[in-house]
């Protein structure tokens, strides 16, 4: 004989979502950046421009619910970083407003540009971080409770990784997402950056390698009084064109730089050596036959000594064209009282400029 009975198998209503829900699909703001200046030299890891601009995206509510029993893994929402390649290294300064924990610097299209996304907006205590550092972009979050989402605000923060960032003005292109929002499967939104970059410099007249002639004049070896004695000075004037000064925050204390400077480091060249680096007196040339003399050079003041040998702030740029202005003049060196042994005084320098 034969038994026989039904198993019944039910299933509860699959009525649960499987990812977030609500607001409008696909949707790519466009975020606007404006122009922003880095000085050429400045170090590496330098923020350019103003960091932490802020951009809000709004859509209808996003609602998010936990997972139930049908689906034991919670609705997630992930900031997702785009596909710019990520660098590594780079030694930032504290910079307010970013969150705590590593920070992921990625390229951008402007070579030596890099870019750090942040993203908050979240109230955090009702999710779970479940990948990165909330709110440093690339993060995931799981949601503990019924979730709406209005906006999302999200930071960009350009930063100097390398050398390499063009002269004049670059485009940041908007081919590439800086940034997208998933849950699940689901994009709801992807942040497209466009700007400026400008490199801060200026070109010298005549050309990098053009020569500044500085006519000393004729002197009297009875001109000098002993050691240290000094003539009048003479103006020492190197031209500047093309100049970028840019616009620089002025509440960042924290930035490598706050404004776009020149700086100007000058070395002895053709056998003239620096005989005090921190008084400016550069010795004579390998073709000078005059003894116990030197060419002490001095800032616009004609007072106070140029350190020589290193990087001095010499002045801010200015748009178009300026002059650095210098001043030099004869010193004795030599303990004798009747004045420096006569002959040709030559001095031969060779200067740097940096900007940063």
């Amino acid at each position: 004989m034969y038994s026989r009975f039904l198993m019944l198998l039910c299933c509860a209503s699959a009525n649960a979502w499987a990812d977030c829900e609500g607001g409008e699909t696909d949707v790519y703001p466009e975020f606007d950046l404006g122009v922003q200046y880095i000085p050429r030299d400045a170090p590496i890891g330098s923020v350019i421009g103003v960091a932490n601009q802020t951009y809000t995206h709004k859509a209808p509510t996003i609602t998010c619910r936990p997972g139930t029993w049908l689906k034991p893994n919670p609705d997630s929402w992930e900031a997702r970083l785009n596909s710019w390649p990520k660098v590594t290294g780079i030694n930032l300064p504290s910079i307010p407003g970013l969150g705590a924990g590593d920070l992921t610097v990625s390229k951008t299209n402007v070579p030596g540009v890099g870019l750090i996304v942040t993203a908050s907006g979240r109230t955090i205590n009702n999710w779970s971080v479940t990948a990165g550092v909330y709110p440093n972009v690339p993060y995931a979050l799981t949601n503990k409770s019924l979730q709406n989402i209005y906006s999302v605000s999200t930071s960009f923060t350009l930063i100097k990784i390398s050398d390499d960032i063009p002269m004049g003005s670059s485009s940041i292109s908007n081919s590439t997402s800086a940034v997208g929002f998933w849950s699940g499967n689901r994009r709801f939104h992807s942040v497209f950056l466009t700007g400026t970059v400008v490199r801060s410099e200026c070109s010298l007249a005549g050309g990098a390698n053009a020569n500044i002639e500085v006519p000393m004049g004729d002197v009297m070896r009875r001109d000098f009084k002993g050691k240290n004695s000094h003539l009048e000075s003479k103006d020492i004037v190197i031209p500047l064109i093309n100049c970028t000064a840019g616009a620089y925050p002025t509440d960042q204390g924290w930035n490598y730089y706050q404004n776009a400077n020149a700086y100007l480091r000058m070395e002895g060249v053709q056998g003239s050596s620096v005989l005090d680096a921190g008084r400016g007196i550069l010795g004579l040339s390998q073709d000078s036959t005059a003894k116990g003399l030197a060419v002490q050079v001095l800032r616009k003041d004609g007072v106070t000594p140029l350190m020589l040998g290193e990087d001095v702030s010499i002045a801010q740029l200015k748009d178009d064209s300026m002059n650095i202005e210098l001043k030099a003049r004869y010193i004795q060196t030599s303990d004798s009282k009747i004045g420096p042994e006569p002959g040709i005084a030559n001095a031969r320098a060779k200067f740097t400029l940096t900007y940063k």
